[in-house]
């Protein structure tokens, strides 16, 4: 895997392309209404974290706390988009992308997650 991954941030994601419709001018409007979307949701947690080149190669995530849509799961996390496509598919790009906190809450014993 030769490529960095970046995440996107306030600072950053007006210059950085967020992966969805990146080749389709018809869906502009809605693109950027995301963008402005995105900035305000980062302040809750929202994670954009995606490959540093022009591909469908991303996740999006939130602790479930601050999901925008009610979630009753504390301490985890609401995957709300997770996408590797075309020739990445098959090369670790996906589990790369995962934060180690999510393999944290596969590794907890069951009586550690009942409590």
């Amino acid at each position: 895997m030769e490529k960095p991954f970046i995440t996107l941030t306030k600072e950053n994601i007006k210059t950085e392309h967020i992966c969805c419709a990146i080749s389709d001018k018809k869906c502009k409007e809605s693109y950027e209404l995301k963008k402005e979307w995105l900035k305000k949701e980062f302040d809750n947690g929202y994670v954009f974290r995606r490959l540093n080149d022009r591909a469908k190669v991303f996740i999006e995530y939130v602790p479930t706390e601050n999901a925008w849509v009610p979630v009753h799961a504390s301490n985890y996390l609401m995957i709300n988009c997770f996408w590797v496509s075309g020739q990445y598919k098959g090369k670790g790009y996906g589990k790369a992308l995962l934060p180690d906190s999510f393999y944290l809450q596969f590794t907890k014993p069951v009586e550690d997650k009942l409590n």
